[in-house]
C-alpha cells in the first residue's frame, strides 16, 4: 500500500507519524526506517517524537540511496549484492583516479596496458599531463576523478538510460566528451557490473514479480516512512511504486496548498504564454498563486509525480485564517499563508491587520508579522536583527530564542559577525539589571571555518611549501592545543616575540632551505631561524652585552629561567623542520593514514573544546586509507593529493552539528529543511546572491538544455527554499537585504525573490510598504536607532549617540513617557562616565623627565595620557613581525645608526682615526644585527651615511667628548638635560631632521641650562643643533641654533612648559605638535600664520603674565591651574592681554574651524567623519572648537620655539 500524507504544517505531519506508529507499533526489536533527506530534519523528527511519546527509541533515518541499495539486497540477496556499493562516490574517486593512471602508462608497472592504446583517453589525459610536475599531475587527476565521480553520481540517479546506452557503445548526446566519459563508465561497468542504475532495474524486475516475497522469506520491514522530502527522482518514485505492492510505504508530503497547483505558472511563463496566444485566451484562464507560480518549480514537479501514483491519502490541511475571518484580526501572514494554501492571487483585503478596518494601506492596518529591514552591510544587518530580537521577545514572555530560525545565504559570511554581536554582554536587559546575553548556536559550518585546530592542521600539512615565516610560526604557537602540547604558556609567547623581533628573524629555516624555497634567495643564513636562534644561544653563553663571536652578533637577552622558553622554542622549530623533510615522501595511503596521525598526536594536545575536531582528523586520516583499500587502489599518493582530500573534506560544512539547541539557530538555507518556527529570518537576501548561482562542471552532460522532470538546480531549489521559509513562519517573518552601498548611500537592488514578495506587497495586498520596509541607520549609534520605530537595545551605542546629540535636545530617549523617571539614572550614568582631571603624581620616582621626552608628549597627548595614566595603548604604530626581510634601507635605520655614532664620546675623539674606528663598528654592528640588508645598494648608502656623519663633526668644531648636564627643579617634576661644549656655545648633533617635536626639546635644553642654579659660563651659551637634512638622495649640512636668555626668563618659560605638561598628565588635551604647527608655519598670508609672528620673547612673557604663570606659585599644587588664574580677556593696553585676546578671537573664527577640520581629516589619528568620532567628542566635548587656555598656551610655545630659533645651511 502507498499511503500520501499531504499537509501545509510539519507539525501536522509530525503528529500523523506519531500516530501511525502509536496505533500500528512494530516489533520491540524491530526499528522503525525512516527516510529523511537531512541531519538537520532527523533531528526535528527526533524531538518531535520523543516530545509526543516521551522517549524516542529503535529509529533508523537512511538516506534514500542508501535505503535503495539495502532494499535491492533484501530483494536480490545478500551474497549477491555487497554490503557497500563500489559507486559510493568516496570510493569511486579512487577507482577513476587508478583508470586514468593506468590509461596514462604512468602506472608503477611500466607495462604497457589495453586503456593506453584507446583513443579515447587522450582527450582526458591531456588535461592533467599537461601539469608541470608530477605532483601537481597526481593533483590534477584527482581533481578531474573527483568532478567525474560527481558527474556519474547524478547519471545513476537521474540518467540511468544514459549509462546503460553507454554500455551498449550507444551516444546519447552531441558532445565530444561523451565519448571517453563513456569509455571510462564501461571500464567502471566492466569492473564492478552491479552498479546502483542496474540494481535498481533488477530490483524493480524481482518487485514486479514478487513470487519469493510472497513466500515469507522476505527480510522486508513492514513498513517504510518518507517524511517531507521535497524533491525526489522519478527513479526513485518507481522505486517507492513498485515496493508498495509489498509493503507500507508511508510518504508525508509538505504541500503548501489544499488545491491543485500542478499547472501553476511563474510570471515568465505567463508572460510567453501572452506572446504565444493573445491576451484573449490569457485573460481566460484562472490566475493562481504569484508565490507558487514564481517560487514553487521544484516542489510542483514532486507534487504532479506523486499525484500520477495510486496512492491512499490522508489530508491534514490547516487554514491560517478562520472560514469566518471578520471574528478576529488577520495578520498580514496569515494571509499570505491562506493564499498559498488556497493558491489564490494576493488581492487587496481590507481586514489585514485591524477588525472591520477597510482603508487601503492605511498604518492602522499594518502588524508586525511581516519586516523587510533594509541595511548598509552584514554587520547591521546582524546587529539590526539582534536588537529586532530582543523587541519582539520582549513582547510575549512565552517566547524563547529557541523559537528563532536564521538562515543566510553564506554562513561563513555571517558567523563573525554573529558571534560578535551575539555574544555580546552589555545590552539593555528586558527585565531586571542583569545584561542581555543573547544565545544562539552558528550551525553548518565547515570545519576549516569553524575549528581553529582543524585550520593549524591544515597549515602543517603545508610545511613542505611553507616559506617558515615568523609570524607564521607565533600563529601556530598562539593555539590552545599547540600550548598544551609543548608547555608553553602565554607569557613564553610574549618572552619569544621580543626576541624574534631582536634576533630580525624573518623567514627560512637556514640558507638552504630559503634556497629551495625562493628561486631568488641565496644561501646565506641571514634573517632564518637558524641564524636569529644561533645568535640567541651565543648570547645567553655571552657576557651582558652585544658581541661579535664567529661574525655573528650576540643577543645577551636569554638567562634564568628564559632558557627553558628558548629551548621550548628550540623544540618547535626542529620538530616542524623534520616534518617539514617528512611530508614530502610519496607513500601509500595506508602509510598516509598512520603518518596523518602522528602528525597530529606530536604537534597538538587538544583541550576540551577541540575535541571534536581531534576526532574529526582521526576519522578522516581512517577514511582515507579505507577507501582506497576498498577502491583496491595501490598507488603512492603525494602530499599535495592528501591535502586536496583533507581540505575537501574539511571544506563541507558538518550539517548536523549546532543544529537546534535550544537558542537562536543560525544556519546556511540548505534544502530540505522545512522546519516550523514561531519566528524565520533571512539575511543576506541580496541581489546576485541569492538564488545562488551554480556553475556547472564543463563535463556535466546534464548541463545541457534538455532538463527533465526532477532535475536538481541549485537555483530552482533556493525558489523553493524561500517559498518553504515563507510557510514555515508562525508568528512572524524577518527578511534583510543590504539595500544601500557602505561607502557612498547608493541604492542597490534585493534579490529577485525578495523584489517578487515586495511587488506582491504592493501590488497585491496594496499594504502600507512604508511600514513593512524599513530602512535602518548606517551607524548602531545613530540617533534614530533609538527615538525610531527601529528599537536598540546596545546601551553603549547609546551613551555615544547622546553625546553627539545636540546639547538642547539632552539627546535621544528609548522612550520620552520615562523620560521623568529616567533623568536622574541617567544624570547618574553621565557622571559616571564622564572622566574627571587626574592629579599627577610627583613621587621621586616619577617626577624627573628628559626634556626630548617632555615634547614628545605634545606628539600625542591622548595616546601619552593614556599610556602614562590609564595603562592604555592607543598606539597606531605596532611593530608586528614581518615575513619578509628587508632589501633596502629606510630612514628609520639611518636615524638608529647615525644616532648610534653620536651617542658615543669615540665619535668626537680629536684622532680621525677612532672616529672612523667607531664608525665602523656601529655599522657593524646595524649589519650583523640585520638592520642593513647585504646587498650593493645598501652599502654604498652606508659609506654616505659615514661621510655625512664625518662631515657633520668636521662642522661642529672642537668641543668637549663628555656632555655637560643641568636640571631644573619646577613646582611638580624636575627636567633633565645635556649637550656638548664647543667654543663659545652649546652644540648637539642631530641624527634626523629638526622637526617641532626635537625643536621644542632642544629648546628646553638651551632653557634648562639658562635656569641653572649653578653659574658657569657655558650656562649662558646658545645651543646649536648639527643635522643632516636628506632631501631626494642629496645631503645638506644644517644648523639650527637658540639663543641663551636670562635666568628668570628661562624659569618663567620652563613653569609654563610644565603646566601644559600637567595639563597632558591630566586629562585629554588637544595640544598636537602638527596642529599647532599647521597653524602657526601655514601659509604666509593665513591668519594663524600672522597671529603667530607677533609671539616674540617679550610679548610671550607678557601673555604669560597675563595669564598669571609669571612664577612658580602660579601653578596649583595638586596638577592644575589656580581658579584665580584664568585667561583675562578684558580690554586693555596691556601687550600680553592683547595678544591673548587676538589669539582667543582668532581660535573661535571660522579661519580656525576650517583649519581644526582639515588637519582633523589629514592628520591620520581620527576618522574622516569627525561628528561621529567618539575621540573628537572626548577631546572636544563643546563641539569642534579649540579656543581654551592650554590650547591657547601651546599655540604661543610653538610659535615662540619657531620665531626664537634660526637655521643656516653650512
Amino acid at each position: 500500500m502507498l499511503a500520501l500524507y499531504p499537509s501545509n504544517k510539519l507539525e501536522h505531519l509530525s503528529f500523523l507519524l506519531t500516530t501511525l506508529i502509536k496505533h500500528q507499533p512494530n516489533g520491540v526489536f524491530t526499528p522503525e526506517t525512516i527516510l529523511v533527506e537531512s541531519p538537520g530534519m532527523q533531528h526535528w523528527v527526533s524531538m518531535q517524537l520523543a516530545k509526543e511519546q516521551g522517549v524516542a527509541m529503535n529509529f533508523d533515518f537512511p538516506l534514500p540511496v542508501r535505503f535503495m541499495w539495502n532494499t535491492a539486497r533484501l530483494v536480490l540477496g545478500k551474497d549477491k549484492v555487497p554490503k557497500q556499493s563500489p559507486y559510493r562516490r568516496e570510493v569511486l574517486v579512487w577507482r577513476i583516479d587508478a583508470l586514468l593512471l593506468e590509461a596514462s602508462g604512468l602506472e608503477a608497472s611500466g607495462q604497457e596496458t589495453s586503456l593506453q592504446s584507446m583513443a579515447a583517453f587522450e582527450q582526458v589525459n591531456k588535461y592533467w599531463l599537461q601539469a608541470g610536475s608530477e605532483q601537481e599531475q597526481g593533483v590534477q587527476r584527482l581533481q578531474l576523478a573527483t568532478a567525474l565521480a560527481d558527474v556519474y553520481e547524478q547519471y545513476l540517479l537521474y540518467r540511468p538510460d544514459w549509462l546503460f546506452a553507454w554500455e551498449e557503445s550507444q551516444r546519447k548526446t552531441n558532445d565530444e566528451s561523451e565519448i571517453w566519459q563513456s569509455e571510462i563508465w564501461r571500464h567502471l561497468a566492466k569492473q564492478e557490473p552491479l552498479h546502483p542504475a542496474r540494481l535498481h532495474q533488477l530490483t524493480l524486475t524481482a518487485l514486479n514479480n514478487g513470487d519469493h516475497l510472497k513466500s515469507g522469506d522476505s527480510e522486508l520491514p513492514n513498513r517504510i516512512v518518507v517524511f517531507a522530502i521535497n524533491t525526489m527522482a522519478p527513479q526513485l518514485i518507481a522505486f517507492f511504486d513498485a515496493l508498495a505492492a509489498h509493503i507500507d510505504i508511508h510518504i508525508f508530503h509538505l504541500n503548501p496548498s489544499v488545491n491543485y497547483w500542478g499547472d501553476a505558472k511563474s510570471d515568465s511563463e505567463l508572460a510567453r504564454q501572452l506572446r504565444m496566444d493573445g491576451l484573449e485566451k490569457w485573460m481566460q484562464q484562472d490566475q493562481s498563486n504569484s508565490l507558487l507560480g514564481n517560487l514553487g518549480l521544484q516542489g510542483r514537479e514532486l507534487f504532479n509525480l506523486l499525484t500520477d501514483l495510486d496512492t491512499f491519502e490522508v489530508s491534514a490541511f490547516d487554514a491560517p485564517i478562520p472560514a469566518d475571518s471578520e471574528t478576529g484580526e488577520t495578520l498580514l501572514l496569515n494571509r499570505i499563508h491562506n493564499d498559498i494554501l488556497e493558491a489564490l492571487p494576493a488581492t487587496h483585503v481590507g481586514t489585514i491587520g485591524s477588525k472591520g478596518s477597510t482603508e487601503t494601506g492605511s498604518a492602522e492596518n499594518a502588524d508586525d508579522s511581516v519586516t523587510i529591514m533594509c541595511t548598509h552591510s552584514a554587520l547591521r544587518e546582524v546587529q539590526v536583527l539582534h536588537d529586532h530580537l530582543l523587541h519582539w521577545l520582549s513582547q510575549d514572555s512565552s517566547r524563547t530564542p529557541s523559537d528563532v530560525l536564521v538562515m543566510c545565504p553564506a554562513i561563513e559570511n555571517y558567523a563573525p559577525f554573529v558571534d560578535t554581536v551575539f555574544h555580546r554582554v552589555g545590552t539593555k536587559p528586558l527585565a531586571g539589571n542583569g545584561p542581555v546575553r543573547l544565545p544562539c548556536s552558528i550551525a553548518d559550518r565547515s570545519p576549516m571555518d569553524a575549528e581553529p585546530l582543524i585550520a593549524a592542521y591544515m597549515t602543517l600539512l603545508h610545511l613542505p611549501d611553507s616559506r617558515f615565516g615568523v609570524s607564521d610560526i607565533v600563529d601556530y604557537l598562539q593555539l590552545d592545543a599547540v600550548q598544551k602540547c609543548f608547555s608553553i604558556a602565554q607569557d613564553d609567547i610574549d618572552q619569544m616575540t621580543v626576541w624574534l623581533k631582536q634576533a630580525h628573524i624573518h623567514w627560512g629555516l637556514d640558507g638552504s632551505h630559503k634556497a629551495n624555497v625562493s628561486a631568488g634567495a641565496t644561501h646565506e643564513n641571514t634573517y632564518s631561524w637558524w641564524w636569529g636562534i644561533r645568535r640567541l644561544l651565543l648570547g645567553m653563553l655571552a657576557p651582558d652585552s652585544e658581541g661579535v663571536i664567529d661574525d655573528m652578533l650576540t643577543i645577551p637577552d636569554v638567562e634564568g629561567q628564559s632558557t627553558v622558553t628558548l629551548g621550548k622554542l628550540i623544540h618547535v622549530i626542529e620538530l616542524l623542520g623534520r616534518f617539514a623533510t617528512e611530508l614530502n615522501t610519496p607513500r601509500s595511503p595506508n602509510a598516509w593514514g598512520a603518518d596523518l596521525l602522528a602528525l597530529r598526536d606530536t604537534c597538538f594536545t587538544p583541550t576540551k573544546e577541540q575535541e571534536h575536531s581531534w576526532d574529526l582528523i582521526a576519522k578522516v586520516a581512517a577514511d582515507l586509507a579505507a577507501r582506497c583499500e576498498e577502491a583496491e587502489y595501490t598507488y603512492d599518493l603525494s602530499l599535495r593529493q592528501v591535502r586536496e582530500l583533507l581540505l575537501s573534506r574539511f571544506s563541507s560544512p558538518d550539517a548536523g552539528n549546532h543544529f537546534m539547541t535550544g537558542q537562536v539557530t543560525v544556519c546556511s538555507m540548505l534544502p530540505m529543511r522545512s522546519i516550523p518556527f514561531k519566528k524565520v529570518c533571512i539575511l543576506g537576501l541580496n541581489d546576485s546572491e541569492f538564488p545562488r548561482k551554480s556553475t556547472p562542471l564543463g563535463l556535466d552532460l546534464m548541463a545541457g538544455p534538455d532538463r527533465r522532470v526532477g532535475d536538481r538546480s541549485r537555483r530552482l531549489e533556493d525558489r523553493y527554499l524561500f517559498l518553504e521559509a515563507i510557510i514555515s513562519a508562525r508568528e512572524s517573518l524577518y527578511l534583510s537585504y543590504q539595500g544601500n552601498d557602505v561607502k557612498n548611500n547608493s541604492e542597490r537592488q534585493p534579490s529577485l525573490v525578495l523584489g517578487e514578495f515586495l511587488d506582491m506587497l504592493d501590488t497585491g495586498y496594496q499594504v502600507n510598504m512604508g511600514h513593512y520596509l524599513k530602512h535602518a541607520p548606517l551607524h548602531p549609534f545613530s540617533e534614530s536607532a533609538f527615538t525610531g520605530t527601529l528599537p536598540s537595545y546596545e546601551t553603549g551605542w547609546l551613551r555615544l549617540a547622546q553625546s553627539l546629540c545636540d546639547a538642547a535636545t539632552s539627546g535621544p530617549n528609548i522612550d520620552k513617557s520615562e523620560e521623568s523617571s529616567e533623568k536622574s539614572s541617567e544624570e547618574t550614568r553621565q557622571k559616571e562616565h564622564s572622566l574627571a582631571p587626574l592629579a599627577v603624581d610627583s613621587s621621586p620616582e616619577n617626577a624627573s623627565f628628559q626634556c626630548m621626552q617632555v615634547a614628545r608628549a605634545f606628539r600625542d597627548p591622548l595616546e601619552f595620557f593614556s599610556q602614562q595614566r590609564l595603562g592604555v595603548d592607543l598606539s597606531q604604530s605596532v611593530t608586528l613581525l614581518d615575513n619578509s626581510e628587508p632589501f633596502e634601507t629606510n630612514a628609520l635605520v639611518r636615524y638608529q645608526v647615525l644616532d648610534a655614532m653620536f651617542s658615543s664620546s669615540a665619535f668626537f675623539d680629536d684622532a680621525n682615526a677612532a672616529t672612523l674606528q667607531h664608525s665602523d663598528r656601529v655599522v657593524q654592528f646595524a649589519a650583523l644585527r640585520g638592520d642593513i640588508p647585504n646587498n650593493p645598494v645598501a652599502l654604498e648608502e652606508l659609506e654616505l651615511w659615514k661621510e655625512s656623519a664625518a662631515a657633520l663633526t668636521q662642522a661642529m668644531g672642537p668641543h668637549d667628548a663628555e656632555p655637560k648636564r643641568a636640571q631644573f627643579a619646577g613646582n611638580h617634576f624636575t627636567f633633565t638635560a645635556s649637550a656638548l661644549e664647543g667654543g663659545n656655545s652649546l652644540m648637539q648633533p642631530c641624527a634626523g631632521k629638526v622637526n617641532d617635536i626635537r625643536a621644542l626639546g632642544y629648546f628646553m635644553t638651551q632653557l634648562v641650562f639658562s635656569a641653572n642654579e649653578e653659574v658657569t659660563p657655558y650656562t649662558q651659551y646658545p645651543l646649536d643643533i648639527f643635522y643632516c637634512d636628506w632631501v631626494k638622495g642629496e645631503t645638506k649640512l644644517m644648523k639650527r641654533s637658540f639663543p641663551s636668555v636670562d635666568k628668570n626668563t628661562a624659569c618663567q618659560i620652563l613653569l609654563s612648559i610644565e603646566s601644559l605638561f600637567v595639563d597632558i598628565l591630566s586629562a585629554p588635551t588637544p595640544v598636537y605638535s602638527s596642529l599647532m604647527s599647521a597653524v602657526v608655519s601655514g601659509t604666509k598670508k593665513s591668519p594663524g600664520t600672522l597671529l603667530a609672528n607677533k609671539v616674540t620673547l617679550p610679548t610671550f612673557l607678557a601673555s604669560l603674565d597675563a595669564q598669571g604663570l609669571d612664577d612658580r606659585e602660579g601653578v596649583d599644587k595638586q596638577g592644575g591651574l589656580d581658579s584665580e588664574n584664568t585667561i583675562d580677556t578684558k580690554d586693555t593696553d596691556e601687550p600680553g592681554n592683547s595678544l591673548i585676546t587676538d589669539i582667543r578671537a582668532f581660535f573661535a573664527s571660522d579661519d580656525a574651524q576650517r583649519l581644526l577640520k582639515n588637519w582633523l581629516q589629514s592628520s591620520g589619528q581620527f576618522t574622516a567623519d569627525i561628528a561621529s568620532n567618539p575621540y573628537v567628542k572626548w577631546l572636544f566635548p563643546d563641539g569642534v572648537s579649540w579656543h581654551d587656555m592650554p590650547t591657547t598656551q601651546a599655540f604661543l610655545l610653538f610659535a615662540l620655539v619657531a620665531n626664537i630659533s634660526s637655521q643656516e645651511q653650512l
